[in-house]
């Protein structure tokens, strides 16, 4: 039903209890960001129905370089194919920052020294995974320039939100809003040991 074939059974590899448990793999494709068709059909739930905004929102694991292989990060050459593949899919999780810059005497950013290099948003990724599938794509398979893909998706506690009811825009919503109050008490005056007036 999975149009990229991204979703796969699992084997034995997690255990018997998660034999045929679907998987996402990466290295073949990304989920598609305008596809819900896995929740709309899985008989047992493990997959929710959820609709196509939703799905957009609901992270199902996170996107994580490997600054020793990633071509930029090394120092090797240019690549944006993950920032780029990202950007098409709307997520817009990954952005450049610059990199290896050298510095002038008063500590200051010598302008067009170092490279550019990815980084990955946490608080935007979901883990589609088609970063992944890029890199690997491109790089691995086409130009033969690293052996495995430089950014990997990875699941597991703190990367993924599994809610079996719930909406995941609201969750979204609520991490945003932490966010934001986290920022605003560390701008405050004290920094972080800022107390609220009836705390004084």
């Amino acid at each position: 039903v999975c149009p990229n074939n991204v979703l796969q059974p699992a084997g034995f590899e997690h255990g018997f209890n998660a034999l045929w448990t679907p998987k996402v793999v990466a290295d073949w494709s990304g989920c598609e960001p305008s596809c819900n068709n896995c929740g709309q059909v899985c008989p047992t739930g493990a997959v929710r129905a959820l609709d196509l905004e939703e799905k957009r929102a609901a992270r199902i694991g996170l996107a994580q370089i490997d600054h020793g292989i990633c071509l930029p990060h090394a120092g090797r050459e240019a690549c944006q194919l993950c920032v780029d593949e990202c950007r098409m899919a709307g997520y817009n999780a990954i952005e450049f920052i610059r990199v290896g810059g050298q510095v002038d005497e008063n500590g200051l950013p010598v302008e067009g020294s170092g490279y550019l290099a990815p980084i990955v948003r946490e608080d935007r990724c979901v883990g589609c995974g088609l970063c992944q599938m890029r890199c690997r794509g491109i790089n691995v398979k086409s130009r033969h320039v690293l052996a495995g893909s430089a950014i990997r998706v990875v699941a597991g506690q703190g990367r993924e939100d599994r809610i079996v009811s719930g909406s995941y825009l609201a969750l979204n919503e609520e991490r945003a809003r932490r966010r934001q109050e986290e920022k605003r008490v560390e701008g405050a005056p004290g920094g972080s040991d800022y107390l609220p007036d009836f705390l004084k």
